[in-house]
C-alpha cells in the first residue's frame, strides 16, 4: 500500500442521495409557455423571408413544438409543453400592415408576462398595455380558423387594427 492511502476492503461504502428540492416555478405557467413560444416563433419567422403574396396554404398551416425538459430551466418552465402557432405567415403579414414590427411583438407579450383581466372568458392584458389576448375554446380557434382568409382580406384593405397571432398554449388568440 501507498503511504496515506487506506484499504477499503471490509468498509462499507455510504451513499449519499441529495434531497429533492421543490422549485418555485413562474407564478402562471402558461404565460411562462406563452412568453417562450412568442419567442420562439418571432425568431424561427425571422429565418424565412417575407413571401410575396399569401397562399391558400397559408390559412392552413401550423408551426407546433413539443419541448421536453429534463432537469432543465425548472424554475420558469413547465417540465414538458407544447406550443403551436397557428398560420404563422399569415399573422406576421398582419402584423406588418397594421405596422407592428416582430420585436415589438415579441417584447410586449414576452418581456414583462402579461397579466389576467375582465370576467368570463378570460383575458390578458400585455404589461405595456398595447395588445390584448383572449383565451378560445377548441370551437373558437376552429371558427377563427375558418373565417382567417376573409379576415385576412377585409382587416388588411381597411387597416384595421387586430388580429396580431394564434397561439396555442391551450388555445390563445394576440388580438
Amino acid at each position: 500500500a501507498f503511504w496515506g492511502a487506506r484499504s477499503a476492503v471490509g468498509k462499507k461504502q455510504k451513499r449519499f442521495v441529495p434531497q429533492r428540492v421543490k422549485l418555485p416555478r413562474a407564478a402562471d405557467p402558461l404565460l411562462a409557455v406563452l412568453a417562450w413560444g412568442v419567442t420562439h416563433q418571432i425568431n424561427e419567422l425571422s429565418q424565412v423571408p417575407l413571401p410575396v403574396m399569401l397562399l391558400p396554404d397559408d390559412f392552413k398551416a401550423s408551426s407546433k413544438i413539443k419541448v421536453n425538459n429534463h432537469l432543465f430551466n425548472r424554475e420558469n418552465l413547465p417540465s414538458h409543453f407544447k406550443f403551436k402557432e397557428y398560420c404563422p405567415q399569415v399573422f406576421r403579414n398582419l402584423r406588418e400592415r397594421f405596422g407592428l414590427d416582430d420585436q415589438d411583438y415579441q417584447v410586449s407579450l414576452a418581456r414583462s408576462p402579461p397579466r389576467w383581466v375582465g370576467s368570463g372568458r378570460r383575458l390578458l392584458l400585455s404589461a405595456d398595455r398595447t395588445l390584448v389576448l383572449k383565451e378560445l375554446s377548441s370551437e373558437d380557434v376552429a371558427d377563427v380558423h375558418g373565417l382567417l382568409a376573409h379576415y385576412h382580406q377585409v382587416r388588411g384593405a381597411r387597416g384595421a387594427q387586430g388580429g396580431h397571432g394564434g397561439h396555442r398554449g391551450h388555445g390563445l388568440l394576440a388580438h
